[in-house]
């Protein structure tokens, strides 16, 4: 019975053994896997690292490139904002100048209407004192024609 337990233990030991070996060998060929599969990550993580530079240095160069245009538009827009200024300015000095000429030309006008209703009114009294005389004529002119024919 010794040599039963000892074969049922040499048995059971190599059973043991056989097992761990297979065990052994799964836990390897996993190991393989997982390098393979550590290097493809490895090999795939540089690609995308290259990638993403890339594409960081492309965003760099439009970041710039949209920097100096922003910078070109303020520059514009300061000019806009100069010459609306300078607008605004001679649109001022415009309205001045053509309310003072306004108010020239009123004075100018009253003065010169003035003078003509002081010259009308004078050519009136020249007109007056004909009309007076012609009439004062026609009447002692005909007073004597009367006395003339009578």
């Amino acid at each position: 019975m010794t040599e039963w337990n000892a074969l049922t233990t040499s048995i059971g030991i190599i059973l043991i053994a056989v097992v761990l070996v297979i065990m052994m060998l799964s836990v390897k060929k996993l190991m393989r896997r997982a390098e393979n599969l550590l290097g493809q990550l490895e090999e795939d993580s540089t690609r995308l690292t290259q990638e993403a530079s890339q594409v960081l240095k492309q965003a760099s160069v439009s970041l710039e490139l949209i920097q100096r245009q922003l910078e070109a538009v303020e520059a514009i827009a300061a000019s806009i904002t100069d010459a609306a200024s300078a607008v605004a300015k001679t649109a001022d000095a415009v309205h001045a100048v053509g309310k003072k000429a306004s108010i020239t030309a009123i004075e100018h006008l009253e003065r010169a209407r003035l003078d003509n209703e002081r010259q009308i009114g004078e050519m009136f009294r020249w007109v007056d004192a004909g009309m007076t005389l012609w009439h004062s004529w026609n009447k002692y002119t005909s007073k004597s024609g009367e006395g003339q024919a009578k």
